[in-house]
């Protein structure tokens, strides 16, 4: 389980979304080229979240997402 302030990766090949308001038919939509760090924001649905990447807001599947931390040995 995520919470907010969580950095997260993103892969590469990872669709990202904008919704840019309740009147648009289509969302704004960009994939990732490389794999990015990214800063967890909060769930937005069963399997979406918004998250911070490149200077925006996205929303992505929780699917593609993982926690971004040091593993302990």
């Amino acid at each position: 389980m995520l919470v907010k302030g969580d950095l997260i990766r993103v892969p590469a090949n990872t669709c990202l979304t904008q919704r840019q308001s309740e009147l648009h038919m289509v969302d704004k939509y960009q994939y990732t080229h490389k794999p990015t760090v990214g800063i967890f924001i909060k769930y937005e649905g069963y399997k979406t979240a918004q998250v911070f990447l490149n200077e925006k807001y996205w929303t992505v599947e929780l699917d593609s997402i993982s926690f971004f931390g040091i593993s302990k040995c």
